[in-house]
Parts: structure tokens; C-alpha cells; sequence
């Protein structure tokens, strides 16, 4: 694992471009869900979101957290509501580090791992049906 891509790195040594990668995962969510907030609820949520990550999450990757947020949105529990706040990415980020705590104790590999992989398969297929043309 490539530890300038933690969250605990990217805050201790580019506090700035964290906020802002933290504010557009907000935005990407809100999008997600139809949901049009003002520019100040984004920004106000965004640095709630660094400061959750840089103190409970600090090993994460920011990708894997865009990962997490997104599988939250979409794995929401039939016929509920989905909203971004800090009590609902609290959950989806406890969530995920127990399943993958979990994980790692059986030596298994870990959800995001096998989602990168699948997106590398996806990938070298689009590539060499590009070949094929």
C-alpha cells in the first residue's frame, strides 16, 4: 500500500488539496442522489469529512473513501432515504473498516482490492477489443 495515498499523509502534507478532494467526493454524491446543496453546505461538509478522516480513518486510502461513499449511496437498504451527512458516512466508513478488520485476520483480500482488480480487468478487455478494430 502506497502511504502518500493515505489520508493521514495527504492531511499532515496537502491539507488544501485533501479539502478539496474531500469536497468533490461530497459533490459527486450529492449528484448521485439528485440532491442540489449550496456551495457553503458543501464546503461546511467537506471540512466535517477531512476532519472525520484525518482522526478515525487516517489509513484509508482518499479512492478507497470515494469507494466507500459511493457502495453506501447504492447499497442503501430498500425503501430508505439516502443522505450525505456525518452520521451516515460514519456508518458506511465503520462498516467497511470492520468487514475489512475482518478480512485481514482470515487473510483474505479486502473489497477494494477486488474492485481495482476488476477495474484493471475491465480495462485491459476495453484495450484489446481496441486492438481488435
Amino acid at each position: 500500500m502506497n502511504k502518500t495515498k493515505q489520508v493521514w499523509y495527504r492531511y499532515a502534507n496537502d491539507r488544501k488539496q485533501f479539502n478539496i478532494d474531500c469536497i468533490d467526493i461530497l459533490s459527486k454524491c450529492y449528484l448521485e442522489l439528485g440532491q442540489k446543496p449550496t456551495p457553503e453546505t458543501i464546503a461546511l461538509m467537506g471540512s466535517l469529512l477531512v476532519d472525520d478522516l484525518a482522526h478515525h480513518y487516517g489509513r484509508l486510502e482518499l479512492e478507497e473513501v470515494a469507494y466507500i461513499f459511493s457502495r453506501g449511496i447504492r447499497n442503501a437498504e430498500e425503501g430508505t432515504s439516502c443522505f450525505i451527512n456525518v452520521r451516515t458516512w460514519n456508518v458506511w466508513l465503520k462498516d467497511y473498516k470492520k468487514s475489512e478488520m475482518l478480512r485481514r485476520q482470515k487473510n483474505l483480500v479486502s473489497e477494494y482490492q477486488n474492485y481495482k482488480e476488476q477495474q484493471k480487468l475491465i480495462s485491459q478487455t476495453i484495450n484489446q477489443a481496441k486492438k481488435l478494430k
